[in-house]
């Protein structure tokens, strides 16, 4: 079974070394740029990538997209600022060798915020699809995209490293970037605009990821993630969307 490892891309220069560094042992290194200005394109081809450049409209779209210039049987989608460990490696390379079955596999996550590892909150039991074979899956929604397939979920044992946020600058550029893409998910979906939702799902997030997910016990990081998860970020696209509609 020929497995392609593929790298959505932009502006990456500060993890794409790395990244495919860790994905070294996989048949195929595909890297899939929208525009990069930076040295992203060149260290990606240094690394040994493929580099194919698409226009980005959104994360499921740059997903389907990439997985028609794949050449393997099976994907492992991998972001930028996510690192496979050698033990997940030998774990999926074990599947591969053994024939794998029609299965999608989720990849556990460990998560770091502001260079700090969480544990709990979103991290807790954060596990997204990652892997699985190339022509039995496709990808929906804009932002936090999803799969579709008709096959059986399977997780993983070992676990991949993911450097979310660096720092309060990183954060908000990602902020920027995703928003857009929650609204036309909203639209998408016929939400209802209304004043209510900037102003009490924030706070009722809070709650939820510093209290109920435990994210209290993380420290000072759980409490950074939860108040901009919730007054930042979540205010902002209900905002912007009551505003817009």
């Amino acid at each position: 079974m020929k497995l392609s490892a593929i790298v959505l891309t932009r502006n990456e220069e500060q993890n794409i070394e790395d990244c495919l560094a860790a994905l070294s042992w996989a048949d195929e290194l595909l890297v899939v740029d929208s525009g990069s200005t930076d040295r992203t394109v060149t260290l990606a081809e240094k690394h040994g990538a493929r580099v194919v450049t698409h226009p980005f409209t959104d994360f499921a779209d740059q997903r389907n997209f990439a997985m028609s210039q794949a050449t393997g049987d099976w994907v492992l989608f991998i972001d930028a600022d996510e690192r496979v460990t050698p033990e997940l490696a030998e774990e999926i390379t074990g599947i591969l060798r053994g024939l794998a079955p029609l299965v999608v596999y989720a990849l556990p996550r460990l998560t770091y915020f502001f260079g700090k590892r969480l544990r709990f909150s979103d991290a807790r039991e954060d596990a997204p699809v990652r892997f699985f074979p190339r022509q039995h899956v496709m990808w929906t929604q804009p932002v936090h995209e999803r799969i579709a397939a008709h096959l059986p979920l399977r997780k993983l044992k070992n676990s991949l490293l993911h450097y979310s946020t660096r720092d309060l600058e990183h954060y908000q550029q990602k902020v920027r970037d995703y928003v857009p893409l929650e609204l036309r998910t909203l639209i998408e979906k016929g939400v209802r605009p209304a004043m209510w939702r900037f102003l009490f799902i924030p706070p009722a997030k809070f709650v939820q990821l510093y209290f109920l997910k435990l994210g209290i016990l993380d420290g000072v990081p759980g409490f950074q993630y939860a108040i901009l998860s919730s007054y930042f970020y979540t205010f902002q696209k209900y905002w912007l969307y009551w505003r817009r509609r």
